[in-house]
Formats: C-alpha cells, structure tokens, sequence
C-alpha cells in the first residue's frame, strides 16, 4: 500500500465537503433554501466580504447611505463605526507625521530622544526633526 502525500491528504477533505454539498444540494431539489438557511447564507457573505475587503457587506451598505466610511473592525478597536473623510484624512496624517524628536545610532540599534542629546554627535545622529 502505498502512503498517501500531504498533497493527497489536504485535498482529500475539501473534496469529500464539496462532494457532501453537491449530493445535498441535489437532494433538496427545489427545497435548497431549507439546505441552506438564510443566516447561513447571510454569514457567509458577510465573513469573505470582511475576508476580502476588511469591511462587511453590513459596513458597505451604511457607508454607501451614510456618505462616510464605516467599519465594524474599527467600532471594535476605538469604538467609532463612522469616519467622515476630514477624520480620515486626520488619522492618516497622524500615521504619516515625523517623529518629534533625534534620533541616534546607538551599539548597532537606534535610540530616539524628545530633545537632543549633547553627549551624541553629528556622526551617531539617524533623524533630527526640525519644525
């Protein structure tokens, strides 16, 4: 008996699912709603939606009503679901601004400061934010 490649063994399961689906699915006929509820149906598009576009297609709907972006994942994070695109644009250039500060090369890493520090010299200093 020859043993079987994980390639064989990985796709052994998604076959015999997708075989168990179609057989299913057969069997129902006309009756494929009852197969397959509409909760079931609903979660599936909404998790390869948020898969695919890191928003649901819950999230989709109220952004294209509300006119702003909407995110069940950011609701999560910060507790705001609706961002208007000046809050967007706020959030965006806190992630882009320069870091306030010098920084310097320090025993092969790099050691940043609020203020610069007189003891590092012009040939140790990496960044040095000038307003």
């Amino acid at each position: 008996m020859r043993a079987r490649t994980t390639f064989q063994r990985l796709l052994t399961l998604p076959l015999l699912l997708l075989g168990g689906l179609i057989l299913g699915l057969s069997l129902g006929g006309c009756q494929t709603m009852a197969f397959l509820p509409a909760a079931a149906i609903a979660g599936t598009v909404e998790g390869v939606s948020l898969n695919q576009t890191g928003k649901t297609a819950s999230d989709h709907l109220v952004s294209a009503i509300t006119g702003e972006d909407c995110s069940a994942l950011r609701y999560t994070k910060n507790g705001k679901y609706c961002l208007t695109e000046a809050e967007l644009a706020a959030a965006e250039a806190r992630l882009h601004r320069p870091y306030e500060g010098t920084c310097y090369r320090v025993r092969g890493n790099v050691a940043c400061y609020d203020q610069a520090d007189a003891t590092h010299t012009s040939e140790t200093t990496v960044y040095d934010y000038v307003p």
